[in-house]
């Protein structure tokens, strides 16, 4: 039986780093630039899972009674293991991380002890390993964030050679001609949004993000009706509104761009007592965001999809109404 807090501080560090590859933009995942060696977050993750597989190997010897300290050069064998994952596309690099780990885990369950070997292999490969890596993987997520997918949300900038006195000026043109006193506008012909439909390049990686993380349930999923093999699926964001999603396997998608008609960004209002336990995980999560006038939290789906999250009520934002 090995620890709980060993396990406790392992599920901790691997759900972090799990947390931070995720968000790291799809793009992004393969550029060099995390080590001064050259590697990439898919490097990195590479790594870790041959850490993993070599623990999980070691923990099974364990248990049969057939370990033997010396008999591994874990060095070589990673370097050898790197060097063969660096040809496989992300996806595959990260789902082999993740049966590493799982299979570290169901090892460590038929282990009788509590110290000795087997928690040097599960702290090795799992909390102190992490550890290692944290930091920097941490900095890098948020340079990646900050070299960004379409103009960044924070203090005002000046565009270069626009009239700024004419945009008024025209602004103040069409309030005067549109904008109607809110007793004299008639009632909407729409009874609300019924769901925006974005695009998501892994299901299960978008379900982490805005159920895991962001605790919008997960309402449906279903076969998309235009495309065979593509995922529909939907998220509760409250007020009888829906987020939903499409992936669409076998197409060569790009990474997210701000676009004419295109998606600057969804705002989606939360309680301020949720807005403050949301903006801790966050943080927990090591997530780069920006936040703004103290009610307002932008930050990047996995996709680079640009997400607000609000603490001030519908209709109202910074203290003017909008509705």
């Amino acid at each position: 039986m090995i620890d709980p807090d060993l396990r406790k501080a392992e599920d901790e560090g691997w759900h972090e780093l799990h947390g931070l590859v995720n968000s790291v933009p799809p793009g992004a995942v393969e550029r060099p630039g995390y080590f001064e060696e050259g590697w990439s977050v898919k490097d990195l993750l590479a790594h870790i899972g041959a850490w993993l597989a070599q623990a999980g190997v070691a923990l099974e010897q364990i248990g049969s009674g057939t370990y033997r300290a010396d008999d591994t050069d874990v060095d070589a064998l990673n370097g050898r293991y790197l060097e063969t994952l660096r040809a496989l596309p992300f996806d595959v690099v990260r789902a082999q991380a993740d049966a590493a780990r799982s299979r570290m885990l169901i090892a460590s369950a038929a282990v009788g002890e509590t110290d000795g070997p087997a928690a040097f292999w599960i702290r090795k490969a799992g909390p102190d390993h992490y550890a290692e890596h944290l930091p920097r993987l941490r900095e890098w997520v948020q340079e990646l964030t900050a070299q960004g997918h379409g103009t960044a949300v924070g203090p005002a900038l000046v565009p270069d050679d626009v009239d700024l006195a004419a945009v008024d000026a025209r602004r103040a043109e069409l309030v005067a001609r549109y904008l109607q006193p809110s007793g004299r506008r008639p009632p909407s012909s729409a009874r609300g949004v019924h769901h925006v439909a974005l695009i998501s390049s892994d299901v299960e990686r978008t379900i982490g993000f805005y159920q895991g993380l962001l605790e919008f349930p997960l309402t449906e999923i279903f076969e998309n009706r235009d495309y065979k093999g593509s995922n529909h699926f939907f998220f509760d964001i409250g007020h009888g509104n829906l987020l939903a999603f499409f992936d669409f396997p076998g197409l060569d998608l790009g990474p997210y761009a701000e676009v004419l008609g295109g998606l600057h960004h969804i705002a989606i209002s939360v309680e301020p007592p949720r807005w403050a336990q949301l903006k801790a995980k966050i943080d927990a999560a090591g997530l780069a965001y920006h936040e703004a006038s103290g009610s307002s939290i932008y930050l990047a789906d996995p996709d680079g999809a640009r997400v607000e999250l609000i603490s001030d009520p519908l209709k109202s934002m910074y203290g003017h109404e909008v509705g």
